[in-house]
């Protein structure tokens, strides 16, 4: 990265996926992709999970990719037809476990890297596993931090990037709403999608870096685990966001499909060079409620280790079978 400032334009997609249905989830994605590409973006941010779908089930195993499947080929096929940065991760089989990864392809048509999420949020406990690292890409525009959807609100996330100096960072989400309930009060709801809403505000002003967030929206439904008569019916709220490095809010979605492009600045003067302030676990202020991940995020781990089938499904899908 040169030491002087440069802009560029980045874009976010927002839409709906399908669970399960990854080639149907591709080629949905192809048409925000191409806009944002017309429209002049240079990086362009999709959401965690793009073609994976999300749900707290064994079935989302059957969305499982070897690390070179569908997803990496389609980011890779179209950052070199447009000639741009093009990122998403989705469900990949590796061994014997499952991981959410994050692929960054560049306009050669090739990887500059990828990351894996650290710590699974909630049931995806049950699902997938963590994989702790560096969280930083290294590319032609500078040192690019990621951030996977809940991750963003765990402390360690801000420290990472402050540590390594990134210059920019692209946060994918498959953030639902939480469901109101005894244990997690409307209050506490309305708590968490104002922190979603200005999640990239936040770590733009915190770090003096350029933030792209984006986000899935409409309708989500899962079951719990092992709760048969319990399910999830709630809705992802979008709220896809681009923040330039002086904390100035570029473009935001509501809860609708669509793209957002903005011209934001990599500048290290910007950089804080601070060294960020947590709250306990957690990055930014939390409503008291969501300590409950932590119980299921445990009980789920336990169940994940000890998962024979996980192991069979996933070292299928890894050796090609």
């Amino acid at each position: 990265m040169e030491s002087e400032a440069r802009t560029l334009r980045a874009a976010a997609v927002q839409m709906e996926s399908k669970n399960g249905q990854i080639e149907p989830n591709l080629d949905h994605a192809l048409r925000f992709v191409d806009d944002a590409a017309q429209k002049g973006a240079q990086v362009i941010l999709l959401p965690e999970f793009l073609a994976t779908g999300y749900i707290f089930s064994r079935a989302i195993w059957d969305a499982g990719e070897p690390e070179d499947g569908p997803t990496v080929k389609w980011l890779r096929e179209n950052s070199k037809r447009l000639c741009v940065w093009l990122g998403a991760s989705f469900l990949e089989a590796d061994g014997e476990d499952f991981y959410n990864t994050f692929v960054l392809a560049n306009p050669d048509g090739k990887e500059d890297g990828r990351v894996r999420k650290q710590t699974p949020a909630f049931a995806e406990a049950y699902f997938t596993k963590g994989n702790p690292g560096p969280h930083v890409i290294k590319t032609e525009l500078g040192k690019v931090g990621v951030g996977i959807c809940y991750e963003n609100q765990l402390a360690y996330t801000p420290q990472l990037m402050y540590a390594q100096s990134v210059d920019m960072m692209l946060m994918p989400h498959s953030a639902p709403s939480p469901m109101p309930g005894p244990l997690f009060p409307q209050k506490a709801v309305d708590m968490y999608n104002e922190g979603l809403k200005g999640l990239a505000g936040y770590y733009a002003r915190l770090l003096g870096i350029p933030v792209i967030m984006a986000n899935k929206c409409g309708r989500w439904q899962s079951p719990v685990p092992f709760l048969p008569f319990v399910a999830q019916d709630s809705s992802f709220p979008g709220l896809s966001t681009i923040v330039d490095s002086d904390g100035t809010l570029k473009s935001q979605l509501g809860d609708e499909e669509g793209v957002i492009v903005g011209e934001v600045t990599l500048d290290p003067a910007r950089k804080t060079n601070a060294r960020p302030v947590c709250y306990g676990r957690w990055s930014m202020k939390e409503p008291m409620a969501i300590n409950l991940f932590r119980l299921v995020e445990a009980t789920g781990s336990a169940w994940y280790r000890f998962s024979g089938e996980r192991k069979r499904r996933a070292r299928e899908i890894s050796c090609g079978r």
